[in-house]
């Protein structure tokens, strides 16, 4: 159970998701425990602030938090909602939870706190289905079509295989990842420069642990469908977009070319 006497309960939301909070409670004396009342606090929410979801009882009384649900009824922003017990100014922390689009923390008194979802484990398949133009040196930027919405906290993993081309054979292209601060990640990827006569090539090969990072860095290219790949995993730190990410070595009008048909398959692998 959780009893406040003096005591408040609030919720730190951290985006402008609109949360839905309902607490039912009981009140009784806290020097005979004999029932004094009850009720049901109910909350909205819609900015990333500190909002109190359930006052502070009366002087010598008991508050007992029977039941209580956060549901966030965002259509399209995820948010992380904190559970504080605010005593005298102090806040302690209760529980923490990541909560995407149709999910719902819920307390139960014998229970305790768990997570409602509405969605199964992100698993999607992306492709670019327009030539995605990349003319600016060393600016990473997404590719078009190669982007998703992530949850803070959970943990993916990724694939792609991308097709490009380049404006000359002096123009290297550059792969990596990101949109979203990280907790941890990897990515490595092999690009191929296919050479003449037919059947010689070049590799490029790269690891990195960093986001907007080439994991692949060439410097040379092709004005041919030249292949790469790139794999890894990822924890992000904030809800947000995460991206497949190319540049061009060089600043040159069309310097890298993803091309259409190009793809990236994104799953989640937390059990």
């Amino acid at each position: 159970m959780i009893l406040v006497a003096g005591d408040k309960i609030q919720l730190v939301t951290s985006s402008a998701a609109t949360i839905k909070s309902v607490i039912s409670y009981i009140d009784s004396s806290d020097s005979t425990g004999a029932f004094s009342g009850g009720g049901t606090q109910k909350t909205a929410i819609a900015s990333a602030t500190t909002t109190d979801v359930l006052a502070t009882p009366g002087a010598g009384v008991l508050r007992r938090m029977k039941f209580a649900t956060w549901r966030n009824a965002d259509a399209s922003l995820a948010c992380d909602v904190t559970v504080l017990v605010d005593v005298s100014a102090t806040d302690y922390e209760l529980h923490k939870v990541s909560l995407a689009t149709g999910d719902t923390l819920q307390y139960i008194e014998g229970i305790g706190f768990f997570t409602l979802t509405s969605t199964a484990l992100l698993n999607k398949m992306l492709y670019v289905t327009a030539n995605s133009v990349h003319a600016t040196a060393a600016t990473f930027a997404t590719i078009t079509g190669l982007s998703c919405n992530v949850i803070s906290g959970n943990r993916y993993a990724f694939n792609c295989g991308l097709a490009c081309i380049t404006n000359a054979t002096t123009t290297g292209a550059q792969f990596g990842i990101g949109g979203v601060a990280m907790t941890d990640m990897v990515a490595m990827g092999r690009s191929v420069l296919l050479g003449s006569p037919t059947g010689s090539s070049t590799n490029t090969t790269g690891v990195v642990t960093a986001v907007d990072t080439a994991v692949m860095a060439q410097t040379t290219g092709a004005a041919a469908n030249q292949p790469h790949e790139m794999s890894g995993s990822f924890q992000p730190s904030a809800s947000g977009t995460f991206s497949i990410k190319a540049t061009s070595e060089v600043t040159v009008s069309a310097g890298l070319t993803v091309l259409k048909g190009s793809w990236a398959w994104i799953r989640q692998t937390d059990n």
